[in-house]
């Protein structure tokens, strides 16, 4: 049977190694969080400037259909002129109304269309960002928690090397005997 001192020590070591090794992970862990939410941020600002890049787009798009639609109705106010037919009044102005107001409904739908993709991805944004700082806090968490357990292994250890060594007061209990 090895000396209570040898096993002390064995004990000693192993618990200082388990203790460093718990630390250690929990370092990891909270390493991992932090990057794991740098990464999230990016992708956030990537979102970000993707739902300002649709509103442009969106504006582009909205202002091009306005100019394809005044030309249109120009050329529609043209082709009654030269059919006889008076410009301004009666169904001509009929005509020329709803032709406007189907070209600004047009507009406005891709105007709209741009603003709910850019609030789709401003949305997912907000996301990505709320996991990040959960991926952090998660491993903030890991790493606090890594402290208590190391703490606790340290604890244990130092008890069982009282125990084998007899450091700290601790005695051999006889055991007892019940009698009736």
């Amino acid at each position: 049977m090895a000396d209570p001192v040898s096993i002390g020590v064995l004990v000693a070591a192993s618990t200082a190694m388990t203790a460093v090794g718990t630390i250690q992970q929990g370092m990891a862990a909270a390493a991992q969080g932090r990057a794991q939410q740098q990464a999230q941020e990016y992708n956030a600002i990537v979102k970000q400037q993707n739902a300002a890049l649709a509103r442009q787009q969106a504006g582009a798009r909205e202002e091009q259909q306005r100019r394809q639609a005044r030309q249109l109705m120009g050329q529609q106010s043209a082709a009654l002129a030269q059919a006889g037919i008076g410009v301004g009044f009666g169904s001509a102005l009929d005509i020329e109304e709803q032709s406007a107001v189907r070209a600004e409904l047009d507009a406005l739908t891709i105007a709209y269309q741009g603003e709910l993709q850019a609030t789709g991805l401003l949305a997912a944004a907000q996301q990505d960002i709320y996991q990040g700082e959960a991926a952090r806090a998660a491993g903030a968490n890991a790493q606090s928690a890594s402290y208590v357990s190391a703490g606790a292994s340290l604890l244990s250890g130092a008890a069982s090397y009282g125990y084998y060594t007899g450091v700290g007061g601790a005695k051999e209990v006889a055991p007892t005997t019940f009698t009736k």
